[in-house]
C-alpha cells in the first residue's frame, strides 16, 4: 500500500484553489495539474508499506494528534520549485513544520527511511516537465484561511487517469 500524511483541505479551500488552476492554465503549458479533489498539504510522503506497517503509522499520528491544538493555516502567494508549481502557506507556517517534524521524529524512531526532502510547507497546484525558469504571470492568491484540526494518513492509488486518494486514519489534534 502506498501512504502519505497530509492535512485534508475543506470544500471551500478546494473551490477556490480549482479556480486558480483554471486561470493558470491559460498562461503556462505542460503542466499536469492537480485535481480539485486532491488539494491537501503533505506532511510527509512515506511510500509503499505492509499492513504492520500501516498500524504503526496509526499509532505515530494518534501520539503526534495529542500534542497539537487546532490552529488558523492562511494560504497566500504562489510560486515554484523547479518542477513544482505551488500556493505557499504564510500563517501557521511554523506550526505545519512543527507537525511535520515531530512526524519524521517518530517516524524514524520506529524504523523508518528518513525523508529525502527537508519540509516545506505548500499545496501543490501542478507538476511541470522541464523546469520552469520564471513564473509566466504575475498572479497572486489569498490570503486564504481555515482551521487546521487533524492530520491524515493517506493511500496513494495511481492509475492511468491519474492518483486517487483515501483517507485510511484521522487523527484530530486534542492538546
Amino acid at each position: 500500500m502506498r501512504v502519505f500524511i497530509a492535512i485534508e483541505l475543506p470544500e471551500n479551500i478546494k473551490e477556490e484553489l480549482e479556480k486558480l488552476v483554471i486561470s493558470l492554465k491559460r498562461s503556462i503549458s505542460n503542466v499536469k495539474w492537480v485535481e480539485k479533489e486532491n488539494f491537501h498539504i503533505t506532511l510527509r510522503f512515506i511510500g509503499e508499506v505492509d499492513k504492520d506497517k500501516v498500524l504503526q503509522i496509526e499509532k505515530i499520528l494518534d501520539e503526534v494528534g495529542s500534542r497539537f491544538s487546532p490552529f488558523e493555516a492562511e494560504l497566500s502567494g504562489l510560486g515554484k520549485f523547479p518542477h513544482v508549481l505551488w500556493v505557499g502557506i504564510e500563517k501557521g507556517n511554523n506550526i505545519l513544520k512543527d507537525i511535520a517534524y515531530a512526524i519524521e521524529g517518530s517516524l524514524l524512531r520506529e524504523g523508518f527511511q528518513p525523508s529525502d526532502k527537508l519540509f516545506s510547507p505548500h499545496i501543490t497546484l501542478g507538476r511541470v516537465k522541464r523546469e520552469i525558469k520564471k513564473l509566466p504571470i504575475e498572479k497572486s492568491f489569498g490570503p486564504l484561511s481555515f482551521t487546521v484540526d487533524s492530520i491524515t494518513l493517506m493511500e496513494s492509488q495511481l492509475f492511468p487517469t491519474g492518483p486517487v486518494y483515501s483517507p485510511i486514519k484521522i487523527a484530530k489534534f486534542k492538546k
